[in-house]
């Protein structure tokens, strides 16, 4: 969270470090002092080029304008082929110039901050090589968009949940972005049909789930959709806001639904409905020009480098195979004895007072389990994290219209601005998906000791520069919030939840399910109901959930294998750490080390842990 500091404690700090800068030519980490200023101000300038290019990113880091450096709020993200070729050439020149940047000191935080950015941006240069779909910093998509985002789902989150509220300013830029949504729509349907043209197409469930969800957001008049019920809480909230201007907006929101986006979302289900009749049947971007290649590097940039997609889904099977033993004996010990590990945990989830009612009663029980088990969290954290963050932590249900395109359960990072906690919110369309005893692990992975942890301890302690704070990296983040649900069993958690600790093998078979099932369909060319069947019978879900997690997994190649490497990966540097120190190892200290840094590929994760060990050898 920030804090606004009185003026005069600014002056000061200003004049203090102006002292300090002429007193000493090194920082504490031994770089020099220009060096400092220098990388400081190309940090800042590569990520105000970066916000220049995507204003709706700026608005979802909750950022001010003069943060920014422009006014952003009343402003989309330009979505247009040329805006994606102009991105890449500018990769290009920003790698260029970072990896000609004067060199900090190798163990400095600036070091680090310099790495991690070049890494993000060499990444997102050589995925966009392929020449389809997406590739930003942090993630890649072999599709302009799927059933998971794309302008006409992004938008209307982007607009009723971080838009800000309160002044006329708020509610003229809210109309000035409705009114650029259907450019937004029809841009990514352009790009869908050019990547189409090179035979880069969904497959046909994808697209028809994606023209269910164009339906859903369509559906009905223009007066009572959710845009415009947002635009009338931005309009209703304001004190400087004339009644007729009030008046005047409304109208304005109204007329761009029904003249633009309406329409434009309809020209979009006029497209999917045409590429479906060349869509492929079944998942798997093996089926795409260059697709082995393109697997291979998705997969590299969302784990490790020259990982081994064969060894990666053999080793996934053992673990599958260890963690279904474990579970075997634990479900014995409650009654439960006959039957695989998969029907015992189907028949587990239906048993009496597992499924809450999907009613307001039995949702209103449900939110207060999961705030029981974040407060038993926090009071235990105390164990293993030395500071708990000063951010809150919220949990909120997935608006209903968003239902249909939301992933089931996300963790959403306090805005840089201060005006909300940190968010988990759920997906509540399906209430049999979350039996009672999967709970706990569900909350233990979203907040504490999870990403809550992670995000807010990040924001408030790391001090990352801006740019920093634009990079997300799965295999690090994921990895940790995996991490975090087998702590929070060493927490002693689950030492009077028996059923709650079944869950949390569960969720841990699910992961390294996930990891089995990104490199069958993509690399093994497995079948979408081969996929199904596989998760269903290991992990004892729902069949209609582990259909939406292979939908996700053919749209995400390679992200679903991040959470077991990243889990694996951070085990192992402790397992390390604990090896070299002996009796010095301190659990606190080792989780500080790993979470001050932020966000960062595995490879300088593992470097800085090196460094943090060998120190404390040398010191003795």
């Amino acid at each position: 969270m920030i804090y606004l500091k009185p003026r005069w404690i600014i002056v000061f700090l200003s004049v203090l470090s102006l002292f300090a800068a002429c007193s000493a030519p090194v920082d504490d980490a031994g770089t020099p002092r220009k060096i400092v200023r220098d990388v400081t101000a190309l940090l800042d300038r590569v990520a105000a080029n970066e916000l220049a290019a995507n204003p709706e990113q700026a608005t979802r880091l909750g950022l001010r304008q003069e943060t920014a450096g422009y006014e952003f709020s009343n402003q989309l993200t330009d979505r247009s082929q040329a805006a994606f070729e102009r991105t890449r050439l500018q990769r290009i020149e920003t790698l260029s110039v970072l990896e000609a940047a004067p060199r900090p000191a190798e163990a400095s935080a600036l070091a680090r901050h310099l790495d991690v950015i070049i890494a993000a941006e060499q990444t997102a240069i050589d995925l966009s090589q392929f020449g389809h779909g997406q590739a930003i910093l942090g993630a890649a998509y072999p599709y302009a968009a799927d059933h998971m985002r794309g302008a006409y789902i992004d938008v209307p989150d982007l607009l009723t949940r971080h838009h800000p509220v309160g002044t006329a300013a708020d509610a003229r830029a809210y109309v000035a972005r409705l009114k650029q949504f259907p450019d937004a729509i029809d841009d990514e349907t352009r790009r869908l049909m050019a990547d189409a043209k090179s035979g880069i197409v969904p497959p046909d469930f994808i697209l028809n789930d994606m023209i269910s969800v164009v339906e859903s957001l369509s559906d009905g008049d223009a007066e009572s959709h959710a845009l415009m019920t947002g635009l009338y809480d931005r309009l209703n909230g304001p004190q400087d806001l004339e009644e007729d201007e009030r008046t005047a907006l409304a109208a304005e929101g109204l007329s761009a639904m029904e003249a633009g986006v309406l329409p434009a979302y309809a020209r979009l289900k006029d497209t999917l409905s045409e590429l479906n009749t060349t869509a492929p049947a079944e998942p798997g971007v093996w089926q795409l020009p260059n697709g082995s290649v393109y697997y291979q590097a998705v997969l590299e940039a969302y784990t490790l480098p020259d990982i081994d997609r064969e060894a990666l889904h053999a080793s996934g099977l053992a673990d599958v195979a260890a963690l279904s033993a474990e579970l075997s004996t634990a479900l014995s010990a409650v009654g439960l004895e006959d039957g695989s590990v998969g029907e015992r945990l189907m028949l587990l989830a239906q048993e009496d007072g597992q499924v809450y009612a999907d009613d307001e009663t039995g949702r209103a029980a449900f939110m207060a389990k999961l705030d029981a088990h974040m407060a038993a969290a926090q009071a235990a954290a105390t164990d293993a994290i030395t500071a708990l963050p000063r951010t809150p932590v919220g949990v909120q249900e997935v608006p209903s219209f968003l239902e249909a395109s939301a992933a089931s359960a996300l963790y959403t990072p306090a805005p840089a601005n201060g005006s909300a906690p940190g968010l988990f919110r759920i997906n509540l369309a399906d209430m049999s998906a979350w039996p009672d005893f999967t709970l706990a692990t569900l909350v233990f992975h979203e907040t504490v000791p999870g990403h809550h942890i992670e995000s807010a301890i990040a924001a408030e302690q790391a001090q990352l520069p801006l740019m920093r704070q634009m990079i997300w990296n799965s295999a690090y983040g994921e990895g940790w919030a995996v991490y975090a649900e087998d702590l929070a069993d060493e927490m002693g958690l689950y030492d009077d939840d028996p059923m709650g600790r079944i869950g949390y093998l569960q969720s841990l078979l699910l992961r390294a399910s996930r990891l089995v099932v990104d490199t069958g369909l993509h690399h093994k060319r497995w079948t979408r109901e081969q996929a199904v069947d596989y998760l269903v019978n290991v992990t004892g879900q729902n069949e209609a959930a582990m259909r939406r997690e292979v939908d996700r997994y053919t749209v995400w190649p390679g992200q679903a294998a991040s959470y077991w490497v990243g889990r694996q990966h951070i085990r192992d540097l402790r397992e390390r750490s604990e090896r070299v120190l002996g009796p010095a190892f301190d659990l606190k200290a080792f989780h500080t080390e790993v979470l001050s840094g932020g966000p960062r590929p595995l490879a300088i994760l593992e470097a800085d842990i090196e460094r943090w060990y060998s120190a404390q050898i040398e010191s003795d």
